[in-house]
């Protein structure tokens, strides 16, 4: 696996409802600025928190579920020294990492990491994108989002995917809302939770 396979595929939406506090700052302003050192903490707090809640495994139980391991299919938390260098290739590849925030506290983030090893593909990036639990419904990602839009060219990308699990509707939707289309589909690719997923691929071609 090389370093940038590090790149935090999107998981299990959050649906659930977001708390007074988010709801009463809806309307504050939604800052966006590059990630520093200093973010890691944040940065890992949100991805780790987007992870879906995980069922005790009963000993005895670890029989393959159709030729593949259960234990296998848990999807286990980051540290924020694992994520540490994933942070540090942005800058080595000159790639972006770009945090919002309200009112100083640290609600999304935004990655476009993805492709910048592959040879001959530096002009596509994989852009993944994350929201706090509590502002899910607010417009982060949204927000994010179309910043990337505008920013991409400015780093010579003129094309983004993003691959999203088949039952990631949050997700799939808000791509699909800001001109993201069907580049295609790995079927089964993912074994998260006991479940087996495709990865969808949606991709967009950037104005020149």
């Amino acid at each position: 696996m090389s370093n940038t396979d590090l790149l935090l595929p999107a998981g299990p939406a959050d649906t659930e409802s977001a708390p007074a506090h988010a709801r009463q700052a809806h309307s504050a302003a939604v800052s966006i600025r590059p990630a520093i050192g200093d973010d890691i903490a944040a940065i890992t707090r949100i991805y780790n928190d987007s992870l879906p809640n995980a069922a005790p495994i009963e000993q005895g139980t670890e029989a393959p579920v159709g030729g593949r391991r259960l234990a296998a299919s848990r999807l286990a938390p980051f540290s924020e020294g694992t994520l540490l260098p994933w942070m540090e290739l942005h800058r080595q590849h000159r790639r972006p990492l770009w945090v919002a925030q309200v009112n100083g506290e640290t609600v999304g983030w935004l990655s476009l990491l993805g492709f910048s090893d592959r040879p001959a593909c530096g002009c596509a990036a994989e852009i993944a994108v994350y929201v706090a639990g509590g502002w899910c419904g607010h417009g982060i990602g949204r927000t994010l989002l179309r910043h990337a839009l505008r920013e991409a060219p400015r780093w010579h990308i003129d094309r983004l995917m993003a691959f999203i699990w088949h039952d990631n509707t949050a997700s799939r939707g808000l791509f699909r809302n800001n001109g993201f289309s069907a580049w295609g589909s790995l079927p089964g690719v993912v074994w998260a939770e006991g479940r087996s997923r495709d990865m969808l691929i949606l991709g967009l071609e950037l104005a020149a």
